[in-house]
């Protein structure tokens, strides 16, 4: 999933005040681009099951006796 730059610097802006983090305006740039490679990696990570059917048998609280 891509989210735009006006989003993803917006969720910045939102994030800073919240925290109380001001950034700097030379900053703000790199910052919406690391948010980005963020949000790249979390999609790859959440594109993969990580629950084989092996493991979610084991883990299954009915199956523990």
């Amino acid at each position: 999933m891509k989210i735009d730059p006006q989003t993803l610097g917006d969720l910045v802006d939102a994030q800073s005040a919240v925290i109380g983090l001001p950034i700097p305006a030379s900053h703000r740039p790199g910052v919406v681009l690391n948010m980005e490679r963020i949000a790249q990696m979390a999609a790859l990570v959440t594109s993969v099951s990580l629950l084989t059917d092996a493991l979610r048998d084991a883990l299954d609280p009915r199956k523990v006796i």
